[in-house]
């Protein structure tokens, strides 16, 4: 008896949830026990520009389970989806009507040979997006093929850019097109079921978004749309946007609307599995990025303005797209070159407060110069947004560079200095002369302060370009050589050696530049390697000895050139007391 009460109890309360949304959306809902093969209705959604049409549907069954979730098989027709290719990637979320009550949104389609068939996602199922709870932090998931089928639509992308951008979005399961920008038809176009709308993720002088239809609006301004996931990343932050659809465009797999993000009109705050769902008149948090670039060769400069979602997985490499983007449109020619760049990151860790990245260096390639400037500047992203030891709030990404055509490259051939004694915290003059690519050698001089505490006798420098990282691996190769050992890893992470995140980001901040000479003490390299494997085996991390070798001694110092360095000399000068 107690047991026939409660189940009452629930089923009652069941029917109140259901009532209650169905009365919060104010538009009546039909569950799919409802549903039969042969009912009839329609859908609504845009075929062009923002007008809402209709096409007709037909019932054809309903798969799933309660506990896996349900599916609604359904049959398009009418004229208006026969002049459009039938069901299309963009018509996602169109919401489709039996007798008049709303059954659920256009989610699948691509697996069908035949484009007027689809599935729907219920709308109960939808609606359970806006009392979703779920504490834990968003993390990534690898979508399976059948649900990667929706395409971005980008603006102010040049041809490279776009390619540079669909080659890091791999990863994402997405792939982006480029079609006109924002028009200016849009103003004053507000959302409704079977309206286009936006999930952006960069607007301004250059758009990435996706474009999916409006399914259900709520009276309190809650949005449900697509029909099926975005990127699945549960609590989101999103722009939400309307949209304007120039055309259906044919494809092998299946038809897709091309159209331009308009207007901000809120934002999106959950990505799942039935959806995206989100609400009017709410502003999503913003990462501003100014990106300058000046092409030398022509004195042309190009200026970029935009606003990033602030999702981890995404912003480095939301940042690297609109960077290499601003790269290409201001050196307009493809190939490599000689770049400098200087960026400042902002931002604010939950523990260790205010953050400030700021680097300045100079690369070249032989093949893409755009994809090499960028290296630091996608670390030092990644390096924020996804590491282990705090959350971190971006506050803005500010980006200078510089390209030229040459190649402003020079190795370092040998160095001189005088052959008398220099004093304790005496200055020796050093010598240096470069080869410079295609062109004669030249020399330049600099100035080395001895340590005070320099005991007299021979002072042994090594002399290095400040790629670090070329120079370690050089010098490993030639200890391994000699001492026949097998091949070290060179390509373990320096971020394994730090034990605090604010040694992390200092040693980034002060990282060697690639166009400086660092003068240093010698160190002992097979020493301390020797050294850092025993405390290896003692649970002591072996990188830490490596970031040591890079990182140099306290007497360590650098001279900036206006010219990219390469290579590596030793030197000993003999030093006398005072």
């Amino acid at each position: 008896m107690a047991l026939r009460m409660l189940k009452k109890i629930l089923l009652l309360a069941g029917l109140g949830l259901v009532m209650a949304a169905t009365a919060f959306a104010n538009v009546p809902t039909i569950a799919v026990e409802e549903l039969k093969p042969g009912m009839t209705g329609y859908g609504k959604t845009v075929f062009h520009g923002t007008q809402i049409e209709t096409f007709d549907v037909e019932i054809l069954g309903v798969t799933g389970s309660e506990t896996g979730g349900y599916n609604i098989l359904i049959k398009a027709s009418g004229p208006n989806l026969e002049r459009n290719g039938g069901i299309s990637q963009g018509m996602s979320g169109s919401p489709v009507y039996i007798n008049g009550r709303l059954a659920g949104a256009v989610a699948y389609g691509q697996a069908f040979s035949d484009p007027n068939y689809c599935f729907l996602t219920p709308i109960n199922q939808m609606l359970e997006m806006l009392n979703e709870s779920d504490p834990r932090p968003s993390v990534f998931r690898d979508l399976p093929e059948e649900e990667k089928s929706t395409p971005l639509m980008v603006s102010g992308f040049t041809a490279d850019g776009l390619a540079h951008l669909n080659e890091t979005l791999k990863p994402f399961g997405l792939t982006s097109y480029a079609v006109p920008a924002g028009t200016d038809n849009l103003e004053g176009v507000t959302l409704e079921p079977g309206s286009s709308v936006g999930v952006s993720l960069v607007r301004g002088d250059m758009n990435i978004g996706a474009i999916g239809t409006v399914t259900w609006v709520g009276d309190d301004g809650h949005v449900l749309a697509f029909g099926h996931p975005f990127l699945q990343h549960g609590k989101s932050d999103y722009f939400m946007t309307n949209a304007y659809i120039f055309a259906a465009v044919p494809n092998i797999q299946s038809a897709f609307k091309v159209g331009s993000l308009g207007n901000t009109l809120g934002h999106f705050t959950e990505d799942r599995l039935s959806g995206v769902a989100g609400k009017l008149d709410e502003n999503a948090k913003i990462i501003p990025m100014y990106v300058s670039v000046t092409d030398m060769d022509r004195g042309i400069h190009h200026s970029t303005n935009v606003q990033l979602v602030t999702d981890e997985d995404l912003v480095p490499t939301l940042v690297d797209g609109v960077t290499y983007n601003a790269v290409s449109i201001a050196k307009d020619r493809k190939g490599g070159g000689t770049s400098r760049i200087r960026f400042t990151v902002t931002a604010q860790g939950e523990k260790e407060g205010p953050i400030r990245l700021r680097r300045e260096n100079m690369f070249y390639s032989s093949k893409d110069i755009g994809k090499v400037t960028n290296s630091e500047l996608n670390i030092a992203l990644d390096m924020l947004m996804n590491n282990r030891f705090d959350t971190v709030k971006v506050f803005d990404v500010n980006v200078d560079v510089e390209t030229s055509s040459q190649c402003e490259v020079a190795e370092l051939v040998s160095a001189s200095f005088p052959r008398e004694p220099v004093p304790q915290g005496g200055d020796l003059p050093i010598t240096l002369t470069f080869k410079p690519y295609r062109s004669k050698e030249f020399t330049r001089t600099i100035h080395f302060k001895v340590p005070d505490k320099q005991k007299p006798g021979p002072m042994n420098l090594i002399v290095r370009s400040g790629n670090a990282t070329q120079w370690l691996q050089n010098a490993l190769s030639k200890r391994n050589h000699n001492n026949n050992a097998e091949e070290q890893d060179n390509n373990q992470s320096m971020a394994n050696a730090q034990r605090e995140f604010r040694d992390f980001l200092n040693e980034f901040n002060t990282m060697d530049a690639n166009n400086e000479i660092v003068v240093d003490l010698a160190q002992n390299l097979d020493a301390e390697l020797s050294r850092t494997s025993h405390e290896n085996e003692k649970g002591t991390d072996f990188a830490a000895g490596l970031s040591k070798l890079i990182k140099g001694s306290k007497y360590k110092q650098k001279y900036t050139m206006d010219f990219i360095i390469s290579g590596e000399t030793s030197i000993t000068a003999e030093v006398k007391g005072r």
